[in-house]
């Protein structure tokens, strides 16, 4: 999971510098300038939350499955435990 945070947070730093770099550089005038920034900006705030929604889908996803295999294993262990007891009142 940190790997993945990590290749997030990195392509999301690559990609504001490189539309900064890209912004600065074009020859243009200072309000053709101000208005890419506020559309790149727009843009990467858009996606960032599309990526942050999916991101928490995925951790609900995640969470249950592991809910479910956890219950699963309980399920399992009360049943040897059941088993057990039975046995040994058995061989009393």
């Amino acid at each position: 999971m940190t790997e993945t945070n990590n290749a997030i947070k990195s392509a999301v730093i690559g990609g504001i510098i490189g539309a900064a770099a890209a912004l600065l550089l074009a020859p243009k005038s200072g309000k053709e300038l101000r208005g890419d920034i506020r559309e790149r900006c727009a843009s990467l705030q858009s996606r960032t939350k599309q990526l942050v929604a999916d991101i928490g889908d995925k951790t609900m996803e995640v969470a249950q499955q592991v809910g479910e295999k956890t219950a699963e294993v309980a399920d399992k262990t009360r049943s040897v435990l059941t088993t057990v007891k039975d046995e040994i009142r058995d061989a009393k």
